[in-house]
């Protein structure tokens, strides 16, 4: 029987573009939801207003509504929802203010929940209003769905949610979108034309996500090597953030080995990991880990910082490489280390035994089969 399901959004749109402002991991764990869920069901999705959006890539059932989160007034007709999924802390207090009366199914999505910043960097500081938003969510909500073990604990420990409302699950990839190919190939379809080392890093300009850790890594090793480039995908590309970055660096000779790529479409960022040599995560913080588990579908090695679950998807030593401390000097030697020894990073058959038990389809339907009983 095919069930009403709303998807709220309000932390940002899908249809913004990846790598750019506050789109990122949420979006593309939304987009997959969405189209899942509209297989049998039938869906709406509620998300702010953006500029530039493009929601070509879901599906032509899914009802989409657009609004100003502050000044909600949906134009459509509403049906009654037997399922309401909020994601991220921001579409929880949407979801409080507009949709208590439901008698839905609700469940909570936290994508990153403050105090596991603090769990990752020590010096962090506990945005503590915050917390208080986020306890008032759990309690509100009929299930949270915890993305791994160390995050199931803050549920318990630091949060108070009792275990009966926490619901196991993950993010995903789609194998039909992450898959390896040739290098010299990948690079002509991103017009890479150079024949030596690329190194990459996936994501925003974010303190979190480590771009800064990324550069100062690689100016620690430029010299060493005859041709080697570091490539960005997304880090706001255009922003006036980036443009401070990118000006902080440009009176270095290094920097001109400093490729911006942008925002790039996620069915086209496989030909960014296919053209790599090494995909570096140089995470502060982690909640999963979604770049580290679709670098690894395309076969190209990874290097990345002990945060989220990326311990689960790597093969240390074969596919990939941890940091044990996450700061330039230790992914810079570790990023030396891999191109010295490149050849002995091989992606044997059973390699990906280890990650396709994350693709969506499977999670997906594990996590409806808990949701619908």
């Amino acid at each position: 029987m095919a069930l009403n399901f709303c998807v709220v959004s309000i932390h940002s749109c899908p249809g913004e573009k990846i790598g750019l402002n506050k789109a990122g991991g949420l979006n593309i764990y939304v987009t997959n939801l969405v189209n899942f869920l509209s297989a049998n069901h039938n869906v709406y999705l509620i998300t702010k207003d953006c500029d530039n959006c493009d929601l070509n890539f879901l599906k032509s059932n899914v009802k989409v509504i657009h609004c100003n989160p502050k000044d909600y007034n949906p134009k459509n007709v509403l049906p009654n929802f037997d399922v309401i999924i909020s994601n991220y802390w921001t579409s929880g207090i949407f979801c409080k203010l507009n949709l208590s009366k439901s008698n839905a199914v609700k469940i909570n999505i936290s994508h990153t929940l403050e105090y596991l910043k603090k769990e990752h960097v020590s010096g962090y500081k506990v945005d503590l209003a915050r917390v208080k938003v986020e306890k008032e969510n759990f309690d509100f909500f009929d299930y949270t769905l915890s993305f791994s073990d160390l995050e199931s604990k803050l549920l318990s420990d630091k949060y108070h949610v009792p275990s009966q409302k926490i619901i196991e699950s993950t993010p995903g990839f789609s194998r039909d979108l992450f898959s390896p190919e040739a290098l010299t190939v990948a690079r002509k379809k991103i017009d890479f034309v150079q024949d030596g080392k690329l190194i990459l890093f996936v994501g925003r300009n974010d303190y979190l996500k480590g771009i800064d850790i990324a550069i100062d890594a690689f100016q620690k090793i430029y010299n060493e090597f005859e041709s080697i480039t570091l490539g960005i995908v997304g880090g706001d590309y255009g922003s006036d953030s980036q443009k401070i970055m990118e000006k902080k660096h440009s009176k270095f000779l290094y920097s001109k080995d400093i490729k911006w790529f942008g925002s790039v479409p996620h069915d086209k960022l496989r030909n960014y990991y296919n053209a790599s040599n090494l995909v570096i995560i140089p995470s502060r913080s982690e909640t999963f880990g979604l770049v580290c588990l679709e670098a690894l579908a395309c076969e190209t090695p990874v290097l990345f910082s002990d945060t989220g679950r990326m311990r689960d998807f790597v093969h240390i030593g074969k596919t990939g490489m941890i940091s044990e401390e996450t700061n330039a000097e230790s992914f810079s030697m570790n990023i030396r280390e891999f191109l010295k020894n490149e050849k002995t990073f091989i992606f044997r058959e059973h390699y990906y035994e280890k990650i396709s038990k994350f693709e969506w389809t499977l999670i997906f339907k594990k996590l409806t089969s808990q949701l619908i009983k």
